[in-house]
């Protein structure tokens, strides 16, 4: 009895070394308010794609992290909310379905929060759009952060029109776009960060976003970003 009650202990030991430990992700979500727009439909559908995000979307998973929300408007400053999920217990200390319960009680906290922000800046059209500012300023935060997974959404058409840049202009003076950028708000080093940007499909702006896709690709490559953790598209696709 003694033999075995070592054994177990033994192989409990070993599975207990070679179980992964808890991930941490802080997650910025980004939502350009700037034409007026309503993204309460597609919060909702792309909940899911947050909790992939967070790699939490796992049944039972001791993921953890936080979610923060700004508008981005006609200001170069933005005020947003903060959703906290807590750590797991362990893989032989948890319960899935309680775990699942915190999961879900987040999601829920998330999306309301979510809505809230999109109610409060939705409807009205902006005559300028102050983009690049407040995102770099969380990409600044988001590199002193000692999270092992850093996330930046951007829900625009990233068409900055301020005094740093105008994309709605007849010329396009992308190295000059550039160094204004940076004397405003270098981001500075982005390759330990993901980073998406959803944009609308618009007819009218379709030739605009083209070219703005081609900026900010180019812009944060100089910055360490690669095909692969930077993504300009019509969705989330993970």
């Amino acid at each position: 009895m003694k033999n075995l009650m070592i054994f177990m202990s033994l192989v409990l030991l070993t599975l207990g070394c070679n179980t992964t430990p808890p991930t941490e992700t802080d997650l910025y979500i980004y939502l350009d308010f700037t034409e007026g727009q309503d993204y309460s439909h597609q919060l909702t559908e792309d909940l899911d794609s947050y909790a992939e995000l967070l790699k939490v979307a796992e049944n039972g998973s001791p993921n953890f992290g936080k979610v923060k929300i700004f508008p981005l408007y006609d200001l170069g400053s933005a005020r947003g909310k903060t959703v906290k999920l807590k750590k797991g217990k362990s893989e032989f200390e948890a319960n899935k379905f309680l775990r699942q319960k915190e999961v879900d009680k987040f999601k829920g906290e998330l999306l309301t929060s979510l809505l809230e922000i999109n109610e409060k800046y939705t409807g009205t059209a902006l005559n300028n759009s102050h983009l690049i500012k407040p995102i770099s300023k969380g990409m600044q935060k988001l590199n002193k952060s000692n999270a092992d997974n850093k996330v930046v959404l951007i829900y625009s058409d990233m068409l900055e029109n301020s005094p740093i840049a105008n994309f709605h202009g007849k010329s396009s003076n992308t190295k000059d776009w550039q160094m204004r950028i940076d004397k405003a708000c270098d981001p500075k080093d982005v390759s330990d960060l993901e980073i998406f940007v959803i944009y609308p499909v618009d007819k009218k702006n379709d030739g605009k976003i083209t070219k703005a896709a081609e900026f900010w690709k180019d812009y944060f490559a100089a910055k360490g970003a690669d095909d692969d953790t930077f993504r300009f598209e019509t969705e989330i696709d993970l």
